[in-house]
């Protein structure tokens, strides 16, 4: 939640600098991790993989890595245990989907409902185990600390610098990885480091900001720009600029009326979506 601390819409940058760098990087490259599942018709696991990244924080808290509060002191351990388990999922999931396997969606829904019921059970004994992993539910982004302005600043330009050389051919990976194979991509090395990637990155997403927030930055924004783009380039460009917008707009109300942020960017991302599917159908 982010109070009100001006009379003003836009936060004191004193205040909350951090949240607004976090979320910005987090808006941006967020949205290109979306792309790829929405263009594999899989946007659940996206959802899956953040369940599976807190199912690992919790089992790191269980087996005595560190404390509940850890999660909110960016504990190594724990980040580490959350990003291997969300890595692991996320290549698997992309496996099979390489290897068009129909039962992913059965398999997302199975990972998403015991990564969040299993997190609960491990840290019901542990002191403010259960309020942590609501925590990771929810979403705030007023709990980043410095250390994450870092993290993002300088790996959300590392990654969309990596991916640009390379766009043609993950977008062919994308959307028709026999077709990718066929001309002589490796579909298992892509599978793997892409996995990895977008494993790694929705897993810090997850402990920085939590679920709600992760999940609608990396599929509504995509989903907007699908329905309003004239062409799959034009999506693909125009996702980041409506998740960075709809960001700004969302830290706006948040802070003019006194609202979780998570919650209202999710929502207005949500509003957006679906009118920008009206005006396509019209």
């Amino acid at each position: 939640m982010i109070a009100a601390q001006t009379n003003g819409w836009w936060p004191d940058w004193s205040l909350f600098g951090d949240s607004i760098v976090v979320g910005f990087g987090l808006a941006l490259v967020l949205p290109q991790f979306g792309a790829l599942l929405v263009l594999r018709q899989q946007i659940f696991v996206a959802a899956a993989i953040g369940q599976a990244a807190t199912f690992g924080f919790a089992a790191a808290l269980a087996c005595g890595c560190g404390a509940a509060h850890a999660l909110d002191h960016a504990h190594g351990l724990v980040i580490a245990a959350g990003i291997a388990a969300a890595a692991a999922t996320a290549v698997v999931a992309l496996r099979a989907m390489s290897g068009g396997q129909s039962t992913l969606e059965a398999r997302s829904a199975w990972v998403f409902l015991f990564g969040g019921s299993a997190a609960m059970v491990l840290l019901n004994d542990v002191p403010h185990g259960p309020q942590a992993v609501q925590r990771l539910f929810l979403s705030s982004l007023v709990t980043v600390e410095p250390h994450d302005v870092a993290v993002v600043a300088s790996a959300a330009p590392l990654l969309l610098l990596l991916a640009w050389p390379r766009r043609r051919r993950l977008l062919l990976w994308a959307i028709d990885p026999l077709t990718a194979a066929a001309h002589g991509a490796s579909l298992w090395r892509l599978d793997l480091i892409v996995g990895a990637l977008l494993g790694a990155t929705i897993g810090y997403a997850i402990f920085t900001t939590g679920l709600v927030f992760t999940f609608g930055a990396a599929v509504l924004p995509v989903l907007a720009a699908r329905s309003l783009a004239p062409t799959l380039a034009a999506a693909l460009w125009s996702a980041p600029a409506i998740g960075a917008l709809g960001l700004a707009a969302a830290f706006a109300l948040a802070h003019h009326f006194d609202l979780p942020l998570g919650q209202v960017f999710t929502a207005l991302l949500g509003v957006i979506a679906l009118l920008a599917r009206g005006l396509q159908r019209r």
